[in-house]
């Protein structure tokens, strides 16, 4: 991963994978990051339904794991500020959102 953008299209395609062609409108992964990994879970939302179900999904959550630190990485040496998760959601015209959560979890 050499860009931000890359680690964005690294975060789609794991949603991607995830809806395994079923229908949606939006798609979601949630991130938790730790010190040198990052955990995710997935949804995806639809008709006012919302379905965590992986379906024959590939495992593409070691990529996720990467674009994760990388943008925790890239926002720390550009803003000063540490991330402790995000929240990527994803739409079918391909446009998405992103929210960061700056708060350290408690121990």
């Amino acid at each position: 991963m050499n860009t931000v953008e890359d680690a964005y299209r690294e975060l789609a395609s794991g949603i991607v994978d995830f809806a395994a062609g079923r229908s949606w409108e939006r798609a979601c992964c949630k991130c938790e990051i730790y010190d040198k990994m990052a955990s995710a879970t997935y949804w995806l939302e639809g008709s006012g339904n919302i379905d965590r179900d992986a379906l024959g999904w590939p495992d593409s959550s070691i990529n996720i794991g990467q674009a994760t630190l990388f943008i925790r990485d890239n926002i720390l040496a550009t803003g000063g500020q540490r991330i402790w998760g995000l929240t990527f959601s994803l739409f079918p015209d391909g446009k998405f959102d992103l929210e960061y959560d700056y708060s350290r979890p408690k121990e």
